[in-house]
């Protein structure tokens, strides 16, 4: 019988070891409550901030544009108020300012004049040749998030003219027929092939949805 606070103790401590441990369960605690303490805290601050957006005559033009933006009626008149409150954020300054730690402008600028330079030419085989081999969903850094989460009418404008040039290319590929005296013409079946090969290394996006969490 001495032996059975022994005994005891030690099943009490392998019971709170397997099944609830202390040290977890005081810790699940204290995540709890720094939880329901960040969401209070949260909730406040967007109480402050709405309170003194009142008071600011900025704010309050900001306010106004996005409610308009709420009901615009097509695309067009939803960029031409994105682009107003870019303005009034200062976004526009953003957008128009190269600089950017988030891509490669250098490479880019460099890969927007050098397919200037071919369409200028009119050197359809080595615009076809660079465009085979360069065009890429993420190159250079060109879908990196932080570079479509701060302006709302758009991203940095070289990154616009970058893709705008692309598409101008593509066309040229397309419409531009071959110079008089060029010693290996391009035919229609080789430019065919071109596209279907950049469409499929280019890729094409896709929305997959689940409807397996709406089973019962």
């Amino acid at each position: 019988m001495a032996n059975a606070p022994i005994v005891q103790e030690w099943t009490t401590e392998l019971l709170d070891t397997i099944f609830v441990p202390r040290t977890v369960a005081r810790q699940l605690a204290l995540a709890v409550a720094l939880d329901a303490g960040m969401v209070t805290l949260n909730s406040i601050t967007a109480v402050v901030q709405s309170m003194l957006s009142n008071f600011s005559s900025r704010s309050r033009l900001i306010r106004h544009l996005q409610e308009k933006q709420t009901g615009a009626a097509s695309q067009d008149e939803w960029i031409e108020l994105a682009l107003k409150i870019d303005n009034v954020q200062g976004n526009d300054v953003w957008r128009s300012d190269p600089m950017c730690p988030l891509y490669e402008r250098e490479r880019i600028s460099a890969r927007v004049d050098e397919f200037v330079h071919l369409m200028r030419r009119r050197d359809l085989f080595e615009l076809m040749f660079v465009l085979r081999g360069g065009i890429a969903r993420n190159k250079f850094g060109l879908l990196h998030e932080g570079l479509f989460s701060k302006a709302l009418a758009g991203t940095k404008v070289l990154v616009e003219t970058y893709h705008n040039v692309v598409c101008a290319a593509l066309d040229f590929v397309c419409d531009a027929p071959t110079p008089e005296g060029e010693p290996f013409p391009i035919p229609t079946e080789a430019r065919l092939a071109f596209f279907n090969e950049t469409r499929h290394a280019y890729g094409r996006s896709s929305l997959l949805l689940s409807g397996g969490a709406a089973c019962k």
